[in-house]
């Protein structure tokens, strides 16, 4: 609840500290003194426009600060504050309570929660989730589809399924993250051809580490074959078979050498066997010699074939590195991405058998909800009817509508609350109705029939107390002080019947302090508070009957205010 309120320099006042209390307190007072000033403050606390003229003459700046305590009935809106503070970067409550200032200048404003600098925005969805203000237009979360849709749920107990529905949504779309991050990460099918094409040519080529080197030298020599073959045919020629050929001459020596050796048997059996060495080495020098030159004997086709071999080396050696074994490198890492690719593949059509399961399982929760939705939406808009009619709109119409929507986290479901107030009239959406009076008194309506389900602390009504009065202003009160056994209920009123059944009572009153006017605001009880009612009443504050009147009034909620909670 709003436990306690400060304000500094706004508009006419100079500063206030107010402290309020649970159930419903009643705000009142002279047309004109200020009763709008809370519902202003609390709007800048929200995030509101901060309006120009809104800082007091004569001072630079203007403060407004409040203290709300998340009660532990409140468990889920205490999770949700804290969520929203963390990701805000923000400090967490201390006891249950949350800190709000804002400080207002001319050239603009500066806000803080927990003590810690946040901007208006952070503030106003944060607001959001503490305050609904019913009057002008801001702050009405009933106006919002989305908030009739969690609204109607409440009502109709739907809370398992529309959390179930939100954690099948929640599956689905992590299912469609998964699949576009591996897509994202993939190889485009251009680039897959391309890859296969160039594996098919360097894998047709098969190319060896050592190759090129041999067909380097091979091609050198077969280059040279003519002058080749020529040389070793010089060199055989001249070995063995011309006259005076070095084979003949050895034949001499041999000769010779066998006559020292009959006549010095050791050395010329030494010299001997040398000389046969040399003869044995001659006689296979020119036989390889002429297996060389025959060797030589290459034809232009297989020169040209070389030449090809090697001119596709060098090819997949421009394309793919630089050498062979780079190319080499590159059909491997290749094959890598292939096989990656026909892994990621299949992964891929798992991950889509996944998203088509996973939104299949949300569309069916969708339907759950939509069928429940559809039989709840008829007995809620019959509540509220029942309500409305005991605030005075005899003749009304209201409807909850169920519309079908993209499906989402809150199913596939739009909710209209639809408001005729009389007969002849057309069915309108709630946000546009033009009358503030006949607004608030639709949203206590709306409010009463699902206090329980409604999770926001705070409400304030402002001019729902506009164009009623008698039996229907004493109903009003009545469900206001109802609504305040569950939530913090403020009403800004000009009618006797609400501030008497509020649970505390506050007067806003304007005073001239020296040549200033003054905006205060005080806590009435006892002789004050009938003071007021009787003022309220019109009638005057000497009046025995007046006094008594307002303390029957006050006595007949009397029951409600003792049973004020907290």
């Amino acid at each position: 609840m709003l436990e306690s309120l400060h304000i500094r320099n706004l508009a006419l006042v100079v500063e206030l500290d107010i402290e309020f209390g649970a159930g419903l307190n009643a705000v009142t007072g002279e047309t004109g003194a200020g009763k709008s000033l809370i519902l202003g403050a609390v709007q800048l606390l929200l995030g509101g426009r901060a309006a120009a003229g809104l800082i007091r003459t004569g001072e630079t700046q203007c403060e407004i600060s409040a203290v709300l305590r998340l009660g532990e009935d409140y468990g889920e809106l205490q999770r949700a504050v804290a969520t929203q503070l963390e990701e805000g970067g923000l400090p967490g409550c201390e006891d249950s309570c949350l800190l709000l200032r804002r400080v207002v200048t001319a050239s603009g404003s500066r806000v803080f929660v927990n003590g810690s600098p946040t901007t208006v925005g952070f503030l106003r969805d944060l607001g959001a989730l503490l305050v609904d203000i019913h009057g002008p237009h801001e702050h009405q979360s009933l106006l919002r589809p989305q908030c009739q849709l969690s609204l109607l749920d409440a009502f109709a107990g739907l809370g398992e399924q529309a959390q179930a529905c939100a954690t099948a949504y929640r599956a689905w779309q992590e299912a469609q993250d998964r699949l576009a991050a591996e897509l994202a990460r993939g190889i485009d099918p251009g680039e897959v051809d391309l890859l296969r094409h160039q594996l098919r040519e360097i894998d047709g080529a098969e190319l060896q580490p050592d190759e090129e080197e041999q067909l380097i030298e091979r091609h050198h020599v077969a280059s040279h074959a003519q002058r080749l073959a020529e040389i070793a045919d010089q060199c055989r020629t001249g070995l063995a078979e011309t006259d005076g050929c070095i084979t003949d001459q050895l034949s001499l020596f041999v000769r010779l050498l066998n006559e020292v050796e009959s006549l010095d048997a050791e050395r010329g059996a030494v010299f001997s066997g040398q000389l046969a060495g040399i003869v044995e080495s001659v006689q296979e020098l020119s036989v390889d010699l002429s297996s060389y030159g025959d060797s030589l004997d290459l034809d232009p086709e297989q020169l040209q074939i070389l030449e090809e071999r090697l001119n596709l080396i060098q090819k997949l050696k421009r394309r793919y590195g630089g050498t062979v074994e780079d190319a080499l490198l590159a059909a491997d890492e290749m094959r890598d991405q292939l096989d990656a690719f026909d892994s990621r593949t299949e992964r891929v059509g798992e991950l889509q058998q996944q998203v088509v399961a996973a939104k299949r399982c949300h569309l069916q929760t969708c339907e759950i909800l939509t069928t429940a939705r559809g039989a709840a939406s008829g007995q809620l808009a019959e509540a509220i009817r029942d309500k409305l009619h005991r605030l005075g709109f005899l003749q009304s119409r209201f409807a909850v509508t169920v519309c079908e929507a993209d499906p989402g986290p809150l199913g596939a479901d739009r909710i209209e609350f639809g408001f005729a107030p009389n007969p002849g009239e057309a069915m309108q959406a709630l946000r546009k109705i033009a009358s503030s009076g006949e607004m608030a008194r639709v949203m206590l309506a709306v409010k009463t029939v699902l206090s329980s389900a409604d999770h926001i602390p705070v409400l304030i009504f402002d001019e729902v107390d506009a164009n009623i009065g008698g039996i229907i202003a004493v109903t009003v009160a009545e469900e206001l002080a109802a609504i305040g056994q569950r939530h913090q209920v403020f009403s800004i009123t000009h009618l006797a019947q609400i501030a008497a059944a509020g649970h505390r009572h506050f007067q806003v009153a304007k005073r001239i302090d020296g040549d200033r006017t003054v905006t205060t605001m005080l806590p009435l009880e006892g002789a004050d508070r009938e003071r007021e009612i009787m003022r309220m009443l019109g009638a005057e504050s000497d009046s025995t009957t007046a006094r008594n009147h307002a303390r029957e009034l006050l006595a007949s909620f009397a029951d409600s205010q003792e049973a004020t909670p907290g």
